[in-house]
């Protein structure tokens, strides 16, 4: 009797453990489905989402799953739970790319990261630029290039601008321009970035000739240009920020711990040759006309002092 009992009690579970059918399963979901939508309707998005997470857990295959996400997301996407949302739409894009709707889901991510740049529905109402751009990163990069637009390039290159991440922006810009070399707007604006990069600091001089490269496309391609104006100021600050780089040079080889007058000499010549009316060019010829070294007869330091060692002989 014992060990028949004892049989009984092994065998119990196994009857309890039975999984349910999959109509079983059709009808919970079938159920859950409808108290999310009646939540919809009465706005109560959240307790939605919950509903549709617990159905989405319930699912197998992954065109189902994705169904039950999605409309997760989008109550997220429709309580002004911004971050939520986000991280729900990103999900969808890695876990179930194959199944889900891109249109819908790239222009919830658009008005997502518009809402992070106002403010609108994150923590305490931040100001949150930085994933604003990760949110245009992951368009471009996780979204079928089909559904991505150029205006999608465009406010990602504007906002790493704002945020002061000029060489980024510069990247975006130089793809916007392969896509379509037409934008004259878009190639001034990439211009006045390299530009203000070369004032830092622009030591081969490429990013100086890039500015004027990209300057004189524009004119080659529309003379009349409405903002011709911008253009040629480009081209005028690029060759100032070129000549006083070489009027340091010639200033340097006329330090006392430095001093090289001939050395001087060439670059203050060159720059006034190169980049005359420039602001460095007449401090150049300033220099050239007035300063001591170059007062002097054509001795250099040597020549001076093998004539003074004759001198002593």
């Amino acid at each position: 009797m014992k060990t028949v009992l004892v049989l009984l009690l092994a065998v119990l579970p196994l009857f309890a453990a039975e999984e349910p059918s999959s109509f079983d399963i059709y009808n919970e979901v079938q159920m859950l489905k409808i108290k999310a939508q009646e939540k919809w309707a009465k706005e109560d998005y959240m307790g939605a989402a919950k509903l549709y997470k617990k159905a989405a857990r319930k699912l197998d295959k992954p065109v189902f799953k994705a169904d039950m996400l999605l409309k997760e997301a989008e109550c997220y996407f429709e309580a002004n739970k911004t971050h939520r949302a986000t991280e729900a739409f990103r999900a969808l894009m890695k876990d179930y790319a194959l199944y889900i709707p891109y249109d819908l889901v790239v222009d919830r991510l658009r008005i997502l990261a518009e809402r992070y740049v106002d403010g609108n529905g994150t923590f305490w109402g931040i100001r949150d630029r930085q994933t604003a751009i990760d949110v245009y990163f992951l368009i471009l990069t996780d979204a079928p290039s089909i559904h991505v637009s150029l205006a999608d390039r465009l406010r990602l290159a504007e906002l790493l601008k704002k945020d002061d991440r000029a060489e980024e922006a510069i990247v975006v810009y130089q793809d916007i321009l392969k896509m379509d070399p037409t934008l004259d707007d878009v190639r001034l604006t990439l211009a006045q970035l390299l530009v203000e990069l070369c004032k830092r600091g622009d030591g081969d001089g490429s990013l100086r000739r890039a500015a004027n490269r990209q300057a004189k496309m524009i004119l080659d391609r529309n003379p009349d240009y409405s903002r011709k104006s911008e253009v040629e100021l480009i081209l005028v600050t690029a060759n100032e920020v070129e000549a006083t780089r070489m009027l340091e040079l010639g200033q340097f080889y006329l330090r006392p711990s430095h001093l090289k007058p001939s050395a001087a000499k060439v670059y203050l010549q060159e720059l006034i040759q190169k980049y005359p009316g420039t602001n460095a060019a007449f401090r150049a010829k300033d220099i050239l006309d007035n300063h001591p070294a170059f007062k002097e007869a054509p001795q250099n330091a040597e020549e001076k002092s093998e004539g003074e060692k004759k001198e002593g002989k």
